[in-house]
């Protein structure tokens, strides 16, 4: 509860800076709505326009992209400093937030919060707006519910990206390259696109639990598919935050020794 409290503080505090300038967020939040329109219903078009099976892909299409675009916004507003948590590492502003009581993950997470991300949000629950007038209530119902699911592994993707750092030297760079991989694969229809031997890909990336599984049980309405999407999020978070911890113990070491 003081955790949450204190990620409401941090996002109030942020969201007053940012209302200090409100042509600047105005302008952000729109291009960020306006980006997300283009890329995503261009994205369509080029897939899915005119196939006979339009109307199951569309849905497909469009739930996707609402549950992982809320989800993605969601975390990048309220915990934006684990975006930038590779940057941190490799920048050494780390190591002021490892001298607090909270933990190290919790204090990078509320130092930012990304305005443009409410752009995110918006357009997801325009996508969920639309999914309830081409779908049925419960597909619509199942969608939101997995947007927790899906923001879960968002925040494992944060955190074991942000992680390469401790072990790659001047690592940020490829941290960002391997989240931007795994973006454009949760992003993509890509359980669509792939053959099922194709498929094996996503189930060996961070994308099978930010995008595919969820998507999956979203679609089936399985219980089965319900529960395994929800193991692998879970799991998928706690191996993140160990291998943050087993780099932070190494760049504690480093520290130290550099201070001797």
């Amino acid at each position: 509860m003081k955790t949450l409290r204190l990620i409401a503080l941090a996002v109030r505090y942020h969201w007053d800076s940012q209302k200090s300038n409100p042509m600047n967020l105005f302008a952000a939040v729109f291009g960020m709505i306006l980006n997300n329109a283009i890329v995503l219903w261009g994205l369509w078009a080029m897939l899915f326009d005119g196939k006979p099976d339009a109307r199951e892909l569309t849905v497909y299409f469009v739930a996707l992209n609402g549950m992982l675009t809320i989800a993605w916004g969601s975390v990048c507003f309220f915990l934006g400093g684990l975006h930038s948590l590779g940057h941190y590492v490799d920048e050494g502003a780390l190591e002021p937030m490892l001298s607090t009581p909270r933990h190290p993950l919790v204090m990078a997470g509320i130092s930012d919060s990304m305005a443009p991300a409410l752009g995110d949000i918006i357009q997801g629950i325009l996508n969920i707006g639309v999914l309830l007038w081409i779908a049925s209530p419960a597909e619509t119902l199942r969608c939101l519910l997995f947007t927790s699911i899906c923001a879960t592994g968002v925040v494992g993707l944060f955190i074991l990206t942000g992680s390469v750092p401790f072990f790659v030297k001047r690592g940020n760079n490829l941290a960002l390259l391997l989240r931007e991989v795994c973006l454009s694969l949760s992003f993509y229809p890509m359980g669509k696109v792939f053959t099922t031997s194709g498929r094996f890909l996503l189930y060996i990336t961070p994308a099978a639990v930010t995008g595919f599984l969820p998507i999956t049980a979203i679609e089936s309405g399985s219980w089965s598919d319900a529960i395994i999407a929800v193991g692998a999020a879970g799991a998928f978070l706690i191996v993140s935050i160990k291998v943050f911890a087993l780099g932070l113990q190494r760049y504690q070491t480093a520290s130290y020794v550099t201070a001797r």
